[in-house]
């Protein structure tokens, strides 16, 4: 079991650069392949928010106006990728291939951002975003939304600093769910890798804490010894809780299948998930 294609959705801005330092330290694990995925906007989509009237010299300088940005960022992304490869010794290539290195390719594609990273997404082991704001280009946190709820493909949220280290601690988020189920499977090639595992579990108020002697039997089989830590919630949400006592606990990567909610879009559409991986200190593998 491994990742044999990590996908990396670029920007063409100064993001890219941990989310491809991400990719890569996750590939190196591996000798993975990495995609770097730029999405060129169809000038033509955003006419309509123009309004009527307009002239055609008006509306060709928008479109000329829009293409030249297009491509500076496409330029600006294919050189972030080429940078990034070089420092990790990774190899560029002109299309995926399956090898004994770690490489990369450049892939550009035309089309809404969110439509077309969850299109690529489907046929990838592994996709690694940035950390979300709310300032973030259009479309950015819609294609996170997308890939995690809809193409059943696990997520790598990657913080913007340090550089992380996946094959050190790793703190898996356990409530029962089939979601945290599907997420600790999915971790497994991390899992395997890693020098030491942690499941944490939140007892909230005089609630029996959930019993752990399961996930740790699954994952001694796979050959992970695991340890099991219980985390005093209190007050505070159990996302929060979880992400606290992973940061204390030195945890290079956070494992979790929705944060213990059964219904993980409702959080998006509440704000609360957002909000929570976009403060999140360590990187996060995320499955829905």
């Amino acid at each position: 079991m491994s990742f044999a294609q990590i996908l990396a959705p670029l920007t063409g801005s100064s993001r890219d650069k941990p989310v491809l330092v991400g990719a890569f330290t996750a590939a190196k694990l591996f000798n993975a392949h990495v995609v770097g995925l730029f999405i060129r906007p169809d000038p033509v989509e955003a006419m309509p928010f123009y309004g009527e009237g307009m002239s055609s010299a008006v509306v060709q300088e928008i479109m000329d106006v829009s293409k030249q940005a297009a491509n500076d960022a496409s330029r600006t992304a294919r050189a972030s990728l080429s940078a990034t490869a070089g420092e990790c010794g990774a190899s560029l290539v002109s299309s995926p291939e399956c090898g004994d290195a770690v490489t990369a390719s450049f892939r550009e594609v035309e089309g809404t951002f969110a439509d077309q990273v969850a299109l690529v997404a489907r046929l990838s082991d592994l996709v690694v975003f940035g950390a979300l704001g709310e300032n973030d280009r259009p479309g950015l946190g819609e294609a996170f939304e997308a890939t995690l709820l809809e193409t059943g493909r696990p997520v790598l949220l990657v913080s913007q600093t340090p550089a992380p280290n996946f094959s050190d601690k790793i703190a898996v988020a356990w409530n029962g769910s089939t979601a945290s189920a599907h997420a600790v499977s999915a971790a497994l090639p991390f899992l395997k890798k890693a020098s030491e595992v942690v499941v944490l579990v939140v007892k909230r108020g005089n609630n029996d804490p959930i019993p752990t002697d399961d996930i740790q039997s699954y994952l001694r089989v796979h050959g992970i010894k695991a340890d099991a830590k219980l985390v005093q919630g209190g007050a505070r949400a159990v996302a929060d809780a979880l992400l606290t006592a992973a940061s204390e606990g030195a945890a290079g990567l956070l494992v979790a299948g929705g944060f213990g909610h059964n219904r993980l879009r409702e959080l998006f559409v509440t704000g609360t998930t957002r909000r929570v991986v976009a403060r999140a200190s360590i990187p996060c593998f995320l499955v829905h």
